[in-house]
């Protein structure tokens, strides 16, 4: 299947936030590598031409190109090297008032410059087009809570206290893992189930004479390659995704861990306190209780005045 501009374009028009979206529109880039210079205008020119809220997915997009095609070579390295500058001056601007997309770039620069996807002089100069003011990514992970930067020995001290992933970010991470889990995809299974025989068969295919029947069947292997080239991308991304959500429970279990034997410790402790506690009002129970109750005595009669006591004498 060749390429075609006007098909490209409406693949990115139809494009969504999903995982499934993402890696199945660059697993089909990917598999038309000899147009990359072509893909690469196109989709600065659309990015350029969409929506504000639609510039983060491009990004999303182009991260997911540049990184599962360097395996089959540097095409997409070297021709969207050619135009990110000015794709990300145009983004950072357009996200501005937006700091929540400014870091989800800020993130996809770090992952290129933490992989050495680029070199370290042209992810600056990528992050100098970044609104003024803000912190990085980067930045943001090396300082403590008041704002000051931690020496490395600090900072991994820090996280081994603090690395520990929140609940909702576990339960959310499982939720988008299992939902975009191409093991599930019952649309890619169905597809494959239309894939001809012949497609899996060398044999087969040598037998058949009739040229239009293999130009049929060309169209088919193509498709199938289209297909089976994205869903091997999509089961990497995956493989991926769950290492990292793996590890992630692995802290989570670990800190769990840490907070029963925390908690364990400070049950010990309270119940101790409470055993005190209640050795004390026992004993003032008993020590009130040993007290006469001054409410049974009997109500005296009032002493007389001194006046009566000391009377003056007879005469």
């Amino acid at each position: 299947m060749s390429f075609n501009t006007g098909s490209f374009v409406g693949k990115l028009i139809e494009l969504n936030n999903s995982q499934q979206s993402i890696q199945t529109l660059s697993g089909w880039a990917i598999h038309h590598r000899r147009n990359a210079q072509q893909i690469v205008d196109v989709w600065f020119q659309q990015l350029t031409k969409s929506p504000k809220e639609r510039k983060l997915l491009f990004m999303f997009l182009s991260n997911d190109i540049i990184q599962n095609s360097k395996r089959k070579g540097n095409e997409f390295t070297q021709e969207f090297s050619r135009v990110l500058p000015d794709a990300l001056s145009h983004t950072y601007k357009s996200a501005v008032e937006d700091l929540k997309t400014i870091k989800q770039i800020d993130r996809i620069l770090q992952i290129w410059k933490e992989r050495e996807i680029f070199g370290k002089d042209f992810i600056d100069k990528l992050q100098s087009y970044r609104p003024k003011g803000l912190r990085s990514e980067s930045q943001s992970e090396a300082e403590q809570g008041d704002g000051t930067l931690m020496s490395p020995t600090k900072k991994r001290i820090r996280s081994t206290s603090d690395s520990a992933p929140d609940p909702d970010t576990v339960i959310r991470s499982l939720i988008n893992l299992e939902r975009g889990s191409a093991l599930q995809d019952s649309r890619v299974k169905q597809q494959f189930s239309t894939i001809p025989n012949e497609v899996w068969n060398l044999q087969a295919v040598e037998k058949i004479t009739d040229r239009k029947r293999l130009e049929t069947l060309l169209k088919s292997v193509d498709s199938s390659y289209e297909l089976l080239s994205s869903h091997r991308i999509r089961l990497q991304t995956e493989f991926q995704e769950r290492n990292k959500v793996a590890a992630m429970l692995k802290e989570f279990v670990m800190h769990q861990k840490e907070q029963l034997r925390s908690v364990e410790s400070r049950l010990t402790e309270y119940q101790g306190k409470l055993q005190k506690v209640q050795a004390v009002r026992s004993q003032l129970q008993s020590h009130l209780n040993s007290l006469p109750d001054l409410t049974t005595v009997t109500k005296l009669e009032p002493l007389p005045e001194p006046g009566s006591l000391f009377g003056a004498p007879d005469d």
